[in-house]
């Protein structure tokens, strides 16, 4: 790798960034996806769940989650490869900022797909319940007024009576359990599309975290160190950005294909796909002798 000891900056072959082009185009598609599927159908299980809290749809939530999961990763994408920008402009990356939106975008897709890994209507509304609990809860620390507080607490108390709970025996799911138990679902459905075991999957999240907290341990061991005309450079190690941002990536396409599914619309998921991909392959920025054309593309197996 060539760096310039002036600046202290390198640039990045196309092994290198080709995956994170590829995220970044799975990224703008799905979104153009999520936007294509309609309410659930009835007798889909999305459609059966909403029987056990009316006043809070498990599609509605599911959908918020994998909207929020992509608005991180679009807005990494159109840092990272802008729809315009000038011949000479150059796109300077850093650790952090993708390590931090790819944690986001892992995250809030990791609650989707931790409601959608079960076929069991009960237990799929049982998970919903739960995280609309941990969301009215944090709401509950941060109202200021009184009569919020008791407001977000009485619904709360209705909902915990609601699965046979109550508030001493409540626990919210934890960040790192519902990223574990996400990325092992994917993994077991899609074995190509997610490599990393759950050790690896552990550290990629508490890496992205500690980076988004400023921790320096993320950033000692996950950096390389470059030698050019006697000088020692630091630079981030392009292969930790990639593990991260295709981390989020599969989780976040998953979530989005298997809420398809379970919203009773699977048979049109594809094409849907093929209608976002010739929507963003028409705004993406073409190089010379670059087909006019999207690529044939396909989803996989049914979930």
């Amino acid at each position: 790798m060539d760096v310039d000891p002036d600046t202290g900056r390198a640039a990045l072959t196309r092994d290198e960034t080709e995956p994170w082009v590829q995220v970044a185009l799975s990224a703008r598609v799905m979104q153009a996806t999520l936007r294509q599927i309609p309410v659930p159908t009835p007798g889909s299980l999305l459609d059966a769940a909403r029987a056990f809290f009316p006043s809070e749809p498990a599609a509605d939530w599911c959908r918020s989650f994998l909207a929020a999961a992509l608005e991180h990763l679009v807005m990494w994408a159109d840092y990272a490869t802008p729809l315009k920008y000038h011949p000479e402009a150059a796109v300077e990356f850093a650790l952090r900022p993708a390590q931090t939106l790819a944690r986001a975008a892992l995250e809030a897709a990791s609650q989707a797909v931790w409601v959608l890994s079960t076929a069991d209507v009960r237990e799929a509304s049982r998970r919903h319940v739960s995280l609309v609990l941990a969301d009215w809860q944090e709401q509950g620390k941060a109202a200021a007024d009184p009569e919020a507080k008791a407001t977000l607490k009485q619904r709360r108390a209705d909902a915990l009576h609601l699965i046979g709970l109550d508030e001493k025996h409540f626990r919210a799911p934890l960040y790192i359990d519902l990223v574990r138990d996400a990325a092992a679902h994917v993994r077991a459905q899609l074995p190509g599309a997610l490599m990393q075991d759950d050790r690896a999957v552990e550290r990629l999240w508490r890496a992205s975290a500690g980076s988004a907290h400023g921790k320096k341990w993320p950033a000692s061991e996950l950096t390389m160190i470059i030698e050019a005309e006697g000088h020692h450079i630091t630079m981030p190690d392009p292969a930790a950005i990639t593990a991260i941002l295709k981390l989020a990536d599969a989780v976040m396409t998953y979530g989005v294909m298997r809420f398809a599914d379970f919203s009773g619309h699977y048979e049109h998921l594809s094409t849907w796909q093929h209608a976002a991909l010739a929507q963003v392959y028409g705004t993406l920025p073409l190089l010379p002798g670059a087909p006019t054309d999207p690529p044939d593309s396909s989803v996989g197996r049914r979930l």
